[in-house]
């Protein structure tokens, strides 16, 4: 669940030269650094797999190197931390602001000045939701798990 979520990925890769049929074998692969910073770990494994192609007498298969790749990918602990901050920030907005419409409604009398601090907490509040790393989209609760917007694109 936002922030504490944490994303997965297996990769299996292999090379093969197309003049001969034959596996290349890979050095190494691994996840870099994504520009949002989050953390980024993964665990690599040479492995051997079948491969069937179709050759000009028929299917054929070899065998080929490869790799497997495990990546995991967690907000970093900074990130979560702001999104907790913000989140408590955005649940003391809201509320404030019934507390205060529930004060306005009990004394009978409506002040305009007063009136216009619930309308500003409210227009606030999408603001503040923005400032998330990996902000979610208005309208989903932050426990919701998605995946975020510009970390991995399929």
């Amino acid at each position: 669940m936002a922030p504490f979520d944490t994303y997965t990925f297996s990769i299996l890769a292999f090379v093969i030269d197309k003049g001969s049929n034959q596996s290349v074998p890979i050095v190494t692969f691994t996840a870099s650094q994504a520009p949002n910073n989050p953390n980024i770990s993964s665990v690599e494994v040479e492995t051997t797999s079948n491969y069937t192609y179709d050759s000009e007498t028929g299917p054929a298969t070899i065998i080929v190197d490869s790799r497997l790749v495990h990546i995991e990918a967690t907000r970093s602990w900074f990130a979560r931390a702001l999104t907790m901050c913000l989140f408590l920030v955005n649940w003391a907005l809201t509320v404030g602001s019934i507390y205060i419409v529930l004060v306005i409604f009990g004394r009978g009398g409506i002040d305009d000045a007063v009136l216009l601090l619930p309308v500003t907490i409210i227009l606030t509040i999408p603001t503040l939701r923005n400032l998330y790393s990996c902000p979610l989209s208005f309208g989903i609760f932050i426990g919701k798990p998605r995946a975020p917007r510009s970390w991995f694109r399929h």
